[in-house]
């Protein structure tokens, strides 16, 4: 049975897909049979013991009192032949904001999709997407992004367009020793309530710095969830806040661990933040040796095997991250640290007429700013099939209007394959990085300038939750 008059969004909608097979929203109750299917299924190999921490997750997520989402945002598909429910594929929906410069954005983030592999091949991920993208977009937001597996999204209309983070790995063995009397200059404790005002004083100053394209703002509600929930944490899920400090100073800053490892690796993930007027070089050290006394104590979440080295996720403009590359071991020479290179969030926008006049004050800034100050005129932007065109006055956007049918490509000032067109619009990529990848970019000599000046390549800090 179909609820054909429900709009996908409703949590009562239900969809017939044929063989038995129904769509819909999740309740409560499902939260058993949901976890089931992902611990079953969410392996690296088809040998491994089910993924137990993963369900623990799922009845997390499940209980209503997740900051990220509620019982009822599950997609999920059910065969029910023979008379059972049984969940054979599912995706959730999450919920985070991006500041674009000073503009606010809130995040739909499809999570957890998963499929039984009986049962691939037949567009079961596609219909969830149907259902996660209409919720989404229903509630007001004006993007979507997964941090995904290599391109399987980007058949749904994602595109790589803001820098994930990479990685810096460091052997234990490469730790600069204890001093000799023992005594360490720099501790690691578990960040209390109290701790609070500075976290955030902290991670908002941080957030400030440089001139991001993008950064997470995260509110109150996350850091008090994860300051009172990671010691019952049974998943890994959580941050486990540890704050700096030493015999003089109370809070020195902080850094997030999960409250699992995985392997024979010690992760620092996101945010690994640091007072001003504090000396890297001094600093490092001891918290080195003491992140990895906190990951002899963590349980491991799978594999377990001896810890050989530590992991911090952090952004490639991180200050920890340049100061790591150059730490000097006993012999004054740098620390042999390995770095990765950064992976990316995969993006959607649906709207892009919708989110421009969105960011508009954004791009009037840009413009005041530069040369083009003041600028008046037309810009027009072909997608092959569809284009917009954006009416500046005095340097305000005044208008943006989606031309149908749309013109000749050959007309426009601009031209860009549909999704390549979204690391410009993030500021992941220049526009002379993108038009050397794309030989469909065509950009007419006068609005090269524009372009650049509206959509320069900016450095970003998209700290995904959860």
């Amino acid at each position: 049975m179909s609820f054909s008059g429900l709009s996908p969004a409703d949590p009562q909608y239900v969809r017939d897909l044929g063989d038995g097979l129904r769509l819909r929203w999740s309740r409560a109750e499902d939260a058993e049979e949901l976890a089931r299917l992902e611990c079953e299924v969410f392996l690296n190999r088809p040998t491994e013991p089910l993924n137990q921490p993963l369900a623990w997750h799922v009845r997390e997520l499940l209980s209503d009192s997740h900051p990220l989402m509620g019982s009822g945002d599950f997609a999920l598909v059910e065969d029910r032949r023979g008379g059972g429910n049984r969940v054979v594929a599912c995706a959730c929906l999450w919920r985070q904001f991006w500041d674009y410069e000073d503009v606010r954005l809130l995040v739909g983030r499809p999570e957890l999709v998963i499929s039984d592999p009986d049962y691939r091949h037949r567009g079961l991920i596609r219909a969830l997407f149907g259902l996660l993208h209409a919720r989404s977009e229903a509630e007001g937001a004006l993007v979507q992004a997964i941090t995904g597996i290599p391109y399987f999204y980007r058949q749904f209309g994602y595109e790589y367009a803001l820098e994930l983070d990479g990685y810096l790995t460091l052997p234990v063995a490469l730790i600069p020793p204890a001093p000799d009397d023992g005594r360490e200059p720099v501790r690691l404790r578990d960040a209390t309530l109290e701790d609070l005002p500075a976290i955030m004083a902290l991670y908002e100053a941080r957030r400030q710095q440089g001139e991001l394209a993008v950064s997470t703002p995260i509110s109150e509600k996350w850091w008090r969830y994860q300051l009172t929930h990671w010691q019952d944490c049974r998943t890994g899920e959580h941050w486990h806040v540890q704050v700096m400090d030493s015999e003089r100073e109370d809070f020195l800053g902080f850094l997030v661990m999960p409250t699992m490892r995985w392997r024979s690796a010690v992760p620092v993930m996101h945010c690994f933040e640091v007072v001003p007027g504090v000396d890297l070089f001094w600093l490092l050290p001891p918290v080195l040796r003491a992140i990895l006394a906190r990951g002899r104590q963590m349980p491991v979440r799978r594999e377990p095997a001896e810890i050989d080295h530590l992991r911090f996720y952090l952004s490639t403009e991180h200050p920890i991250r340049a100061a790591l590359l150059r730490l000097p071991n006993r012999y004054g020479e740098p620390l042999a640290v390995r770095s990765s290179r950064p992976y990316a969030w995969y993006v959607r926008v649906p709207d892009l007429a919708v989110f421009l006049r969105r960011v508009a004050p954004v791009l009037e800034h840009r413009l005041a700013r530069s040369p083009l100050a003041g600028y008046s005129g037309k810009l027009s932007l072909h997608f092959y099939g569809r284009e917009l065109l954006l009416h500046f006055q005095a340097g305000q956007l005044e208008r943006v209007q989606e031309l149908k049918p749309a013109f000749d490509y050959e007309q426009a000032d601009a031209a860009f394959p549909p999704q390549a067109f979204l690391p410009l619009l993030f500021g992941y990529r220049s526009l002379d990085e993108l038009s050397y990848a794309f030989p469909d970019i065509e950009v007419k000599p006068t609005a090269e300038m524009l372009l650049q000046t509206l959509f320069p390549k900016r450095p970003s800090w998209a700290t995904p939750l959860g």
